[in-house]
């Protein structure tokens, strides 16, 4: 019940008991007056009736006389009772009638009884007493009149009460204002955002309460905002370089070799070397300084390729002179052609007076073909030095062998490949379990392949960066959600995450087709979930927010995939109404064994609590693994450990 309804309740309650208390008091002092009244009126008409009876009384003969007399004052109804007895107590006359009036109701005269005293009067005819009158007066219209004065005040009350609730409800409606406005500030707190209250009520308890949210919601805002800080800041401690801002080693290691043995593994990737010539000579002839300098700013030009680059890529700082920069999703014709732009790029620094020394430096590019971590570094490394003895400023592409299969084809070829896959609908449809931490299901997360005219597979790995390069992302996922959505017609308990891509929720067509889709048929919307890998998604947030509060409205459930993954910082969180965290499998691998891990993991589990958000753990391969997981609160886990991956839906038969 609200606070209104109980005030008003209250106040109601209190009306009935100060109505109820102020009727009975003014009816017992009524009574009272009145009961004083009829006694003074009684002894005053027994007077005055014996003093006229008195000399006719002894007459017989004057007794239709008497009679008619005291009928005249009884029949008037003013009187109960009239006796007039002789001196030996015999009754002479006696007139009587009930105490009943008439409109007023017998409980009212019940609760209310007013009980007259019999007034005696002596009968004398000179010295000598010729008997007694006695005369009880009616009530009844006492009764009628204390009957009358409540009924006045019940109306009186009623109106007054009327007129007071409803302007008690306005002025109560007017103070409680305020109340409604903390409620909503609650409320949006536990929607991950923090308004204040612009305006003070004028009651001082109520100010007071307004003040002490909005001291909270700061306070809350600053506690979300330096926890994000702490672990950003421990983060960047343990994989950021602290001059460059690029990754460090120890990030390089962890995030190639996961995204080596991921779910969806590396199919096209290069990996690209910088090593800074004559850092030493440097050092010694201009110091530290602008040997720091020249760092910076060659970081500078490896992220600007980076950022030319629209596949999944970072930058890294491998030692003192050497950088390194991870592709995912290119070609070698384009791993080329950025080792060419970074090469071009860095003879500039010569010419802008960082280095004295005209030979900057060499890159060295190695794709990958399965092989090994170890063996990859080793082929990027030869090329970097067979660059350095090709002579100055040059990139060296190593090339072990042709390349055959698919990763020969061309950009023309792949486009026929993807328009010939899509119009055949030879799409391949696979899921993973994805549980909470307890056993239960939570959803199947699907993963796509192709197949080519010949049958043969094609991972996601590689044809994705070619349908990116050739704007086909949205027809993919239309595809994926038409095959999804047939699927969850079937089996009412199917609990789907489908993986979007970042550019199609920035496509306002394919958005209009989604939301139509699910519109359309409203109950499988509950049985969706989509995901968006983090790297790319907070580069669009404005997009993303959209999207979310737009299929939000059908009930759709929206993830972050790969969450951790990069170096963005965390508070865009507070104001993202995602449901759940992917966290990257980087950080589940042997956590139970990595202390650093384990403290990410911690961090990342309270401040997603803190904003009401699901936390999955990915990757996850042991029962070790597992149990450091839920000790840390994790709320589900995916991976191999927990049910592999399996074909849900097969590409028609060729």
């Amino acid at each position: 019940m609200t606070l209104l309804k109980q005030l008003i309740i209250l106040i109601a309650a209190l009306f009935v008991f100060l109505f109820c208390g102020t009727v009975y008091l003014n009816a017992q002092n009524s009574r009272a007056f009145l009961t004083e009244q009829l006694t003074t009126i009684s002894q005053d008409t027994a007077t005055s009736l014996g003093m006229q009876l008195s000399p006719l009384i002894l007459d017989k003969n004057n007794k239709v006389f008497v009679e008619r007399t005291v009928d005249a004052i009884f029949d008037s109804g003013y009187y109960r009772e009239i006796h007039i007895d002789d001196m030996e107590g015999k009754s002479i006359l006696v007139r009587k009638s009930g105490t009943h009036v008439n409109n007023v109701p017998d409980w009212f005269i019940a609760l209310f009884p007013i009980e007259t005293p019999i007034a005696e009067s002596v009968m004398t005819s000179g010295w000598q007493q010729a008997g007694t009158i006695r005369i009880a007066a009616n009530p009844g219209i006492a009764y009628a009149s204390l009957w009358g004065s409540s009924i006045n005040a019940l109306i009186w009350f009623s109106i007054a009460s009327i007129i007071t609730l409803i302007l008690g409800l306005f002025l109560l409606h007017f103070v409680l204002r305020p109340l409604h406005e903390v409620e909503r500030q609650a409320m949006a707190i536990c929607n991950r955002e923090y308004p204040e209250a612009a305006k003070l009520p004028w009651t001082l308890d109520l100010r007071s309460v307004v003040q002490a949210m909005n001291r909270m919601t700061q306070k809350v805002k600053e506690m979300f905002a330096e926890q994000a800080a702490s672990i950003e800041r421990m983060r960047a401690e343990a994989y950021l370089d602290t001059l460059t801002g690029l990754a460090n080693r120890r990030y390089f290691d962890v995030h190639v070799k996961q995204l080596m043995e991921a779910e969806e593994p590396l199919s096209h990737a290069a990996l690209l070397f910088l090593e800074i010539s004559h850092l030493k000579e440097i050092n010694d002839q201009k110091g530290f300084r602008v040997v720091d300098n020249l760092l910076v700013e060659t970081a500078a030009l490896v992220k600007g390729i980076i950022g030319d680059d629209a596949s999944e890529a970072f930058a890294a700082r491998m030692s003192g002179n050497t950088f390194a920069a991870f592709f995912v999703g290119v070609d070698a014709e384009k791993a080329q052609h950025l080792g060419a732009t970074l090469v071009s790029r860095i003879a500039s620094l010569h010419e802008r007076g960082m280095t004295p020394f005209s030979d900057v430096g060499h890159v060295g590019v190695a794709m990958y073909h399965g092989q090994k971590l170890n063996n990859w570094l080793s082929e990027v490394d030869m090329a970097l030095r067979s660059a350095q003895s090709e002579g100055p400023n040059i990139m060296h592409f190593y090339a072990p062998q042709e390349a055959t299969g698919h990763g020969a084809l061309s950009a023309s070829q792949w486009k026929g490949v993807l328009l010939e896959a899509l119009n055949s609908q030879r799409i391949e449809l696979y899921t993973q379990v994805v549980n909470h931490i307890d056993g239960r299901l939570v959803h199947r997360e699907v993963f796509v392949r192709i197949r080519d005219e010949l049958g043969e597979q094609i991972p996601a790995g590689l044809f994705v960066p070619m349908a990116k390069r050739h704007g086909l992302i949205q027809e993919f996922d239309r595809v994926v959600i038409n095959l999804c959505l047939k699927e969850l017609a079937k089996d009412p308990t199917l609990q789907l995450a489908i993986n979007l891509f970042p550019a199609s929720i920035s496509h306002p067509e394919f958005v209009k087709w989604l939301i139509g889709k699910l519109a359309a048929k409203p109950e499988l919307a509950y049985q969706l979930c989509f995901e968006l890998p983090e790297q790319e998604a907070v580069t669009q947030l404005d997009d993303l927010r959209t999207f979310i509060e737009e299929v939000g409205k059908l009930g759709v459930q929206v993830g972050l995939d790969n969450f951790g993954r990069g170096f963005s910082s965390f508070t865009y969180l507070s104001t993202l109404k995602v449901h759940y965290l992917k966290v990257d499998g980087s950080f589940s691998k042997d956590i139970d064994q990595n202390r650093e891990n384990q403290f990410f993991m911690d961090a990342m589990v309270k401040i997603a609590h803190g904003l009401d958000l699901v936390v999955i753990a990915k990757s996850v391969e042991t029962p070790a693994e597992q149990t450091m997981l839920e000790s840390l609160r994790v709320d589900g886990v995916q991976g191999f450990g927990v049910g592999g991956t399996e074909l849900w839906k097969k590409a028609p038969s060729l």
